[in-house]
């Protein structure tokens, strides 16, 4: 009976445990906090003329959660270096080009190329280590490092005068007197409003933000200032910490900032992470409103070990993330999903997921010229902690350093340090995250020897047009430290990537005196940021930290050019008649090397343009895919005969095939195009026929269907029809329109809009209402 009493006792004590379990989405705490203040640059410049120079602040030793390097493997994770596995094909990377640019095959080629800022020459940052970061707008690139912050004219690479300040004398009104450190910025395309992140260092610390009233910054441009005191911000953590290595994340609705906090006294030590969601909306409007979710992870418990915001361009994203490694393993990734960013935060439980390869504990990178104790004078390579993240068109990419060997493997004896990358998918609720490709950028040789050059502090960024780009420091006991960088075709075989290349070509050896026999290492990094051009959507910036004179570091910027347009072959109809206000006239390209048209679409500064000499106007362009664009063209006046085409893609490359647009005497018959469905209202998932008629009908060619702007299918004309079978409409309304090409008798012609609508398919015995409403998307 005693035990019955007993069993019954523990039972009774389970159930309410097992009650309260917390939801898999935690509703978070939103509070108001002060008011921005606003101060404008030519302020901000006028109180640094007046500030003297500042001595080189000696680093101590960086807060680290030491006891990563003994995490235990996940099981599911295989060794490895890409993946999908690749069957045998050769070692993903081999030794990088020296101080040369990528060949022609390269993914990018290098552009402009300037050096940011100094430890103590020009704009000097005055700090171990940079922290290297900056990012590119419409028309500056900006780097804000530990201590300085310069804009550049981003055609000339020259510094632009306008903002040249410590960030100390940026965020002095709200940095309590306090030295500020590890700084974030992003230009947001979505608001066109450049934010900065950064914190202060007295304990309990503040994270302070600064957001611009301009795209472009200019003398009369105000940054509006604000501050999150990370103690007393409900719920509350101890006065002894300190949130350092702040992230950043910026989509539609928040900023994303993630933090690992070291507390204590008199000394500090890891002890959890923490996530503030920050309501873009209101900081532009001046004000602040934060939630911080407390403890995402901690020495003992699973959890994302420096949490990175995660970036969004997607202007209709509602859910917002951190993604990092975990806690306490090797080989995962934790996700975190934040639902109602803009409104009252929620976050998901841990949403583990095994990556496909192994990962580990990076190595301390050796380097050409290294002099003294080898315990203490190598280069920092942290830890395995994520750099960035970034999502486009519902993929995640992200990177990290880890050790390998001389196969790229992370299970093997670490010689050298490899660059990790990852896209995944799945990342939106309520989908399961998955990897669609991982890859490591790494020196293969022959045998595990640790004089291998190193790649390190990644960070990785992909364009519009799906073209991947990695930036990183290289280094190696024979070879200097250096800032070299990598990319991948959309079209390269997945988990690869080409082989790197350095952009500067240092040739002095860097033993600076920088307090590293007492925390015995050098600093380098801590991180650094490859961003995407706002204009063109295309060309991509990196900025990298390399050795610039002896005993100096730089950080070096450079643009990363995307191949240019595809070679223009042929047109359909192969010709077209003079004295025609409006025909449409396709033209095919051929891909080389990664060559393509792209256009980004509206709301880009740049678009995909095109010209014909002989006085051919071009009405339009629109872009279909990488090899076939159709232009709308005015042949009035124009004589009879064969004309140059030029294609220019947004980031101004351009290719010219001469003679390609034939122009033939005499006027053209019109016609006119109907469009009709055979099925309207439609059920999804079923098939729908559209029929367009071309009038008269002997004309022949090809009629594009589309829905909106987006190409539903090309069919060839029949005796004045053509018919397209789609199935795969979602539920909604959508307009549908028939273009008929034209050839070389009759005019192009668009039908008018037909108004198809799809309905969603009902179960047995459901509601319509029902249907809509298990329709939702909701957090589980």
């Amino acid at each position: 009976m005693k035990l019955l009493r007993l069993a019954l006792a523990l039972l009774l004590l389970l159930l309410p445990a097992a009650a309260q379990q917390p939801p898999e989405f935690a509703r978070g705490q939103v509070v108001r906090g002060a008011p921005g203040v606003r101060e404008s640059v030519a302020s901000i410049q006028e109180r640094q003329r007046a500030t003297p120079p500042q001595p080189i602040k000696l680093p101590g030793k960086p807060p680290r959660f030491e006891q990563r390097r003994f995490n235990p493997q996940n099981p599911a994770a295989r060794p490895g270096d890409s993946w999908p596995p690749r069957g045998g094909a050769q070692p993903l990377t081999t030794q990088p080009l020296k101080g040369g640019s990528p060949g022609i095959y390269a993914a990018q080629t290098f552009g402009t190329s300037f050096t940011g800022a100094t430890l103590s020459g020009t704009n000097p940052t005055g700090y171990f280590p940079p922290d290297s970061m900056g990012a590119v707008g419409p028309t500056q690139y900006v780097v804000v490092v530990n201590g300085r912050i310069v804009t550049f004219n981003k055609t000339t690479g020259v510094a632009d005068g306008v903002l040249n300040a410590t960030t100390n004398t940026l965020f002095n009104l709200v940095r309590n007197g306090s030295s500020t450190s590890d700084p974030r910025i992003r230009y947001d395309r979505l608001s066109q409003r450049w934010f900065i992140v950064i914190i202060n260092v007295s304990t309990p610390n503040r994270i302070l933000i600064a957001v611009t009233n301009t795209s472009d910054i200019t003398p009369s441009t105000v940054f509006t200032l604000f501050y999150i005191p990370i103690d007393t911000l409900s719920p509350a953590i101890s006065s002894t910490c300190l949130a350092d290595y702040p992230t950043l994340g910026i989509d539609a609705l928040a900023l994303y900032i993630g933090t690992n906090n070291f507390c204590g006294s008199p000394s500090q030590t890891f002890h959890s992470t923490d996530g503030y969601v920050v309501r873009k909306s209101d900081l532009l409007a001046g004000t602040l409103t934060v939630t911080v979710f407390r403890a995402l992870g901690t020495g003992s418990v699973a959890g994302p070990y420096t949490p990175q915001g995660v970036d969004n361009y997607d202007p209709g994203a509602t859910e917002g993330y951190f993604i990092a490694v975990d806690t306490i393993s090797f080989g995962t990734l934790m996700l975190r999903r934040v639902s109602d960013p803009g409104g009252t935060p929620a976050i998901s439980a841990n949403i583990a997921i095994a990556t496909p390869l192994t990962t580990s504990f990076p190595i301390e990178v050796d380097h050409l010229g290294r002099s003294g104790n080898p315990n203490s004078t190598k280069l920092d390579a942290l830890d395995d902690r994520l750099f960035a993240a970034h999502i486009r068109n519902g993929r995640l990419w992200t990177a990290h350093n880890i050790g390998v060997d001389n196969t790229g493997n992370a299970s093997g004896t670490r010689t050298r340090n490899g660059s990790r990358w990852y896209e995944m998918s799945g990342i939106a609720s309520p989908g399961t995250p998955a990897f669609e490709q991982v890859g490591t950028v790494y020196t293969a040789s022959g045998s595990n020897t640790t004089d291998q050059v190193s790649y390190w502090i990644p960070s990785i960024m992909v364009s519009g047009q799906g073209h991947a780009a990695m930036g990183f420091s290289s280094a190696g006991t024979n070879a200097r430290a250096n800032a070299a960088s990598t990319g991948r075709l959309a079209s390269d075989t997945p988990g690869t990537m080409q082989a790197p290349a350095d952009y500067t070509a240092s040739s002095t050896a860097y033993n600076p005196n920088d307090n590293n026999a007492a925390i015995g290492v050098r600093r380098w990094g801590d991180y650094s940021y490859t961003s995407l051009d706002p204009n063109d959507d295309m060309t991509m910036w990196t900025i990298q930290e390399f050795c610039d004179t002896t005993d100096s570091y730089g950080v070096r910027v450079v643009k990363l050019i995307a191949p240019p347009p595809a070679t223009p072959v042929s047109a359909s109809p192969p010709s077209v008649a003079n004295n025609q206000s409006g025909v449409a006239m396709t033209i095919t390209g051929t891909s080389t090397s990664g060559s393509g048209f792209f256009d980004p679409g509206s709301g880009f500064a740049n678009r995909i343009a095109a010209s014909v000499t002989g006085g051919v106007t071009v009405n339009s362009v629109t872009y279909t895919s990488p090899t076939s664009i159709t232009l709308n063209l005015n042949t009035t006046g124009v004589a009879p005969g064969s004309y140059n085409l030029t294609v220019t893609n947004p980031d101004g490359q351009s290719a010219t095939t001469n003679g390609i647009i034939m122009v033939t005497s005499g006027g053209m018959t019109s016609t006119t195009t109907s469009l009709a469905s055979n099925l309207n209202p439609a059920t999804y998932g079923s098939t729908i026929t559209f029929t367009a008629t071309v009038s008269p009908g002997a004309a022949t060619g090809n009629v594009t269907f589309r829905d909106g702007v987006t190409v539903l299918g090309t069919s060839a004309l029949s005796a004045g029809v053509a018919t397209l079978n789609v199935s795969t409409l979602a539920a909604g309304v959508h307009s549908i329109t028939a273009e008929y090409l034209g050839d070389s008798t009759y005019s192009a012609s668009t039908s008018s809009a037909l108004s198809q609508t799809v309905t969603e398919k009902k179960r047995r015995g459901q509601t319509t209402s029902e249907s809509a409403r298990n329709h939702v998307a909701v957090p589980r």
